[in-house]
């Protein structure tokens, strides 16, 4: 496959959560399904959902008797169940926005199987009953099949087993839907998003993009296989393997004993008869295996939190008693906390590719390993830290230094910066307060106008986001700006002349607001003893839902899609990289 779609696929999935079960918390389960970028399990409880999505994609459904046949798309999932078959979630870009929570789609169905946006169910009389997305036919099921023993989604197409052969349907890429002649014996038929998989007599065979004219790895101890995205992934007698178009498998560390198996489009997961369910990043192979994802909840607490900092996809907290706890998405080892950091810490900085600490004057930095995110070397003594998007800025109140990677400017410090008493970096811009003005750089090509719209003197605090910065007046008024494309806000009232935001809420507007964090495309803010968010709440509703539950808030910090708040009951995250237990979840135990 190309670099490009990698690189789209790897960004598409970078923030979902993929091992939220990986404390025992589902043990006992029955089936698993993994999505786009949510995960659902059939446990002894019912259905259990999480991941990086909607509430209505993770709500979990009431079912009936005999459940069965567990199947997750890109924000909807459907089982089977002795009433039939029951989907909850939604299908959005399907004609009309279908809302499916608790819906029933067909009576006494044999079979199903789930697409992108798309899914399909075989009743008992052969017929088969399509609904979604139906822009390249993958809905049109053909009317003529019989004896159907299996059915397979893909992105938008679809195939099933009838009379002992395998007939597709729907979109083509490189022949999708071009089956092989000469199958013999077709079964266990899974499904890519553009490729198909079936075991013969003749071994495991594959059709379709990427998979043209494509070898499929000889091994008889194969007891299960599925597809997903561009990987297949397979159950043998030394744990579960996974391998692409090349044929190369790879072994997924601790998997031995796994006996069901499912794979999204760069995720995967497997229950275990040890471990209970167990998830992997495709493609992030480490020193030649799949590493296990670490969980995204941490498995114990830290006491009396001193400093929080949310990142990309990730969170650090940090205690009196001296420890850093990190969990999140850990692609990159920036939740691997060295052993050797000194005590005390005086600040916490969590970017996409380094975390960052500062204990007595000195800098310590752990993440992304190549040569460019290293720390200079004759840094010497900082105060103030702050690690963004691709870059990390530190210094002292004479002297900033930047380092990473230099996308769109934000590495190319103003010369006349002095007297700096704050730093923020965010996405591709890095903002600082120098001789008491706010000054940001970066953003270019993607931030119209970097810099505030205004002269902003004596800002008690700065931010910065995606594409946008905010900051508070001495007076305690709240003021954004930045690019109105992915902004903060309604981007239809933005005032192009001066590019600030004029519609943060008129409640923080009214307030004396004392503590302020930017996510990718929201901000939240801390006055009158309660916080407040606010900014695109259409696509991802749950990172402006504050729980009601935290009082006497500090310590605010946002990563992209979530955000982070010490209460009197301890720290409490919520947004969409965290599990469905961490909104409320209290790291002071």
């Amino acid at each position: 496959m190309s670099n490009r779609i990698v690189k789209f696929l790897m960004f598409f999935s970078l923030c979902f959560l993929t091992n939220a079960f990986a404390n025992n918390v589902f043990t006992e389960s029955f089936d698993i399904s993994v999505g786009r970028s949510h995960v659902c399990a059939l446990t002894s409880l019912g259905v259990k959902c999480f991941g990086n999505s909607e509430s209505v994609t993770l709500k979990s459904p009431t079912i009936g008797k005999n459940p069965r046949f567990l199947r997750t798309g890109n924000r909807f999932s459907c089982m089977i169940d002795d009433l039939g078959v029951r989907c909850w979630g939604e299908i959005p870009n399907s004609k009309q926005t279908e809302v499916l929570m608790g819906k029933k789609i067909i009576l006494k169905p044999k079979l199903l199987s789930v697409g992108y946006e798309h899914a399909c169910a075989v009743s008992e009389k052969d017929k088969i009953k399509c609904w979604g997305r139906n822009d390249f036919g993958e809905t049109n099921a053909p009317t003529n099949l019989k004896k159907i023993t299996e059915i397979s989604l893909g992105m938008n197409n679809s195939c099933v087993i009838a009379d002992g052969a395998v007939a597709c349907w729907g979109m083509s890429i490189e022949g999708t839907i071009d089956v092989p002649l000469g199958l013999k014996n077709p079964r266990n038929l899974t499904s890519g998003w553009w490729h198909h998989c079936v075991q013969t007599d003749d071994g495991i065979k594959c059709w379709g993009y990427p998979y043209k004219d494509f070898i499929a790895p000889v091994d008889d101890t194969i007891k299960e296989f599925t597809s997903g995205g561009f990987y297949n992934c397979a159950i043998g007698v030394d744990g579960v393997k996974c391998w692409d178009e090349t044929g190369k498998t790879t072994l997924v560390d601790d998997s031995v004993g796994a006996y069901k198996l499912s794979v999204g489009s760069t995720n995967a997961c497997a229950i275990t008869t040890d471990k209970g369910v167990i998830c992997w990043r495709l493609g992030l192979i480490n020193k030649g295996n799949y590493k296990l994802l670490k969980s995204f909840v941490p498995s114990g607490g830290v006491a009396k939190i001193e400093y929080v900092s949310a990142g990309h996809a990730s969170t650090c907290a940090y205690g009196d008693a001296g420890n850093i706890k990190c969990w999140g998405f850990n692609p990159e080892g920036a939740l691997d906390v060295p052993t050797t950091i000194p005590e005390p810490i005086s600040l916490l900085s969590v970017g996409s590719h380094r975390t960052c600490a500062i204990t007595n004057s000195v800098l310590s930095c752990w993440g992304n390993v190549e040569s460019s995110y290293n720390t200079p070397a004759n840094l010497g003594n900082v105060t103030l830290a702050s690690s963004g998007g691709n870059q990390v800025c530190a210094g002292t109140q004479d002297n900033i230094r930047c380092w990473g990677e230099n996308i769109r400017g934000a590495l190319d410090i103003p010369k006349n910066l002095a007297n700096i008493s704050q730093l923020s970096s965010g996405f591709s811009h890095v903002c600082a307060v120098s001789n008491d003005q706010v000054i940001c750089w970066g953003g270019e090509g993607l931030i119209k106008n970097v810099n505030p719209p205004k002269k902003m003197m004596n800002a008690r605090a700065i931010c910065a986001g995606g594409t946008f910065s905010c900051g508070i007046t001495k007076l305690g008024k709240t003021v954004c700006w930045g690019d109105k494309i992915q902004f903060v806000g309604n981007t239809k009232t933005i005032d192009e002349t001066s590019n600030e935001v004029l519609n943060i809420p008129t409640e923080v507007q009214n307030a004396n607001v004392v503590e302020i964090s930017c996510g990718l495309s929201h901000a939240c803010a801390i006055y009158n003893g309660k916080i407040k968010c606010w900014g695109d709440g259409q696509f991802l509703p749950e990172r402006l839902s504050v729980p009601s539950t935290i009082k006497n808030p500090r310590q605010l910090s946002s990563g992209w899609n979530h955000t982070c708040a010490v209460g009197d009951k301890g720290l409490s995250c919520w947004g969409t990289m965290l599990n469905k237990d961490m909104p409320n979840y209290s790291l002071e135990k």
